[in-house]
């Protein structure tokens, strides 16, 4: 290989690893399974409100929360209000904002520690943003108090450069803030060193159980926080572009569904 340069792998459907899968879930007592949700769980829509976990898709997270030694985690960039209301499930694990809000043990929401000021930049940024993206159309600011979520996915694909821009712009600005990236959307948040993979490290170590012993699948750059922290886990990354940290692919939903479908019958034969 040429110096400067470097070869991206590939990574393998989950079906290329079925044995080794099948046999970590019967070696192991207790196990950790956590999920992305727009994307992993539910298909992408053209507006994120119209997203719906799948009918078939919820049966057998219940199903596979009611497994004995599974301790089942959704960690999404929606708010964590929202997101309990579209998984609606009792008894699992939650983090909304990419983990700066939190489910405790007790079932109690915990922020993860931001500078005083920032809730106060989040409003004036959100007036900011919505004259200065007025003019263009499909654009639209999603509210989700500790954070802001620019979506663009809408918009002509001319304006996303413009759109960047903008928000970029505006946030730099507000010291306490910063922009990171998601699928179509810009997300304005604290600056703060606390991501998914922040949160996925604080549910295992409050569950006890090592990473070694643990899953995560999510579809966004985001979601590759998470992954780093499972080096010796199974990580799975959805969607057609399967060059990531992920260990192996998963196709789309309907595919994450066939996985939770396939882990429910394993983890009920072991």
């Amino acid at each position: 290989m040429r110096r400067g340069f470097f070869m991206l792998t590939m990574t393998p459907h989950w079906t290329e690893r079925c044995e080794e899968i099948r046999a970590w879930l019967a070696a192991l007592p207790q196990v950790f399974i956590g999920s992305d949700f727009d994307g992993t769980l539910a298909p992408l829509q053209p507006n994120a409100n119209d997203v719906r976990l799948p009918d078939l898709t919820r049966v057998l997270l219940q199903r596979l929360a009611a497994c004995p030694g599974v301790v089942l985690a959704f960690i999404s960039g929606r708010g964590l209000a929202d997101l309990r209301r579209r998984v609606d499930l009792p008894g699992v694990l939650y983090a909304g904002n990419h983990g700066l809000e939190m489910t405790a043990p007790d079932g109690t929401t915990v922020l993860a520690p931001a500078p005083a000021s920032a809730g106060s930049a989040v409003r004036q940024v959100q007036a900011q943003l919505t004259a200065a993206l007025a003019h263009l159309p499909g654009v639209w600011i999603e509210d989700k108090h500790i954070t802001l979520s620019v979506h663009y996915r809408q918009a002509d694909e001319v304006r996303h450069p413009e759109v960047e821009l903008i928000v970029r712009d505006v946030v730099c600005s507000h010291p306490d803030l910063e922009v990171r990236p998601a699928r179509r959307i810009w997300e304005v948040r604290p600056a703060i060193a606390w991501d998914k993979g922040s949160v996925l490290r604080r549910f295992l170590d409050e569950s006890g159980i090592p990473s070694n012993a643990a899953a995560f699948m999510g579809d966004d750059v985001s979601d590759f926080d998470a992954f780093r922290e499972l080096p010796d886990g199974w990580t799975f990354a959805v969607g057609t572009d399967h060059r990531s940290d992920a260990r192996l692919h998963l196709t789309d939903p309907q595919d994450t569904a066939d996985l939770l479908r396939w882990i429910v019958e394993q983890r009920a034969a072991s």
